[in-house]
């Protein structure tokens, strides 16, 4: 039953110390310290710290050198792993995570053959064709100016 315990919390980060590295290490220093934040707060590991994508782009979408001051994050902690969320984010589950990755990955590798299937369909269309060489399509194109 211990693992099966959601706990969930709401956090106002302060990440202006990362304003103190150099500029061109600014937004990855704030992922940094973000992770920091929450595993010291929920206790756990710096590696059990999961961001979700849009906190991650929210984090990078004013480039590197300008990342946010602040950001409300919403942390949801689960089987000893903790998933950070945007406050206003709906926090999904690490099984929901995992089955949208099976489906994109299955996907993936559907249009990987589909694109194989008509690779090896135009393949044989380009090795009939004759390229005329260079030189020839030169020439020609003077001849046809001459006339």
């Amino acid at each position: 039953m211990a693992d099966e315990k959601k706990l969930e919390r709401i956090y106002n980060v302060n990440l202006t110390k990362a304003y103190e590295y150099t500029r061109t290490r600014r937004a990855l220093r704030t992922v940094k310290l973000l992770r920091a934040f929450l595993a010291r707060n929920f206790r756990v590991e710096l590696e059990d710290v999961k961001l979700s994508e849009p906190l991650n782009s929210y984090i990078w979408r004013d480039s590197i050198q300008k990342p946010p001051r602040h950001i409300k994050v919403k942390g949801v902690k689960e089987n000893g792993i903790v998933h950070a969320f945007m406050h206003d984010e709906e926090a999904t589950t690490a099984a929901k995570v995992a089955n949208k990755k099976k489906k994109d990955d299955a996907k993936k590798v559907n249009a990987s053959k589909i694109d194989a299937k008509t690779k090896a369909a135009q393949t044989p269309n380009a090795k009939k064709e004759k390229k005329l060489p260079v030189a020839k399509v030169q020439s020609s194109k003077k001849e046809e100016k001459k006339k």
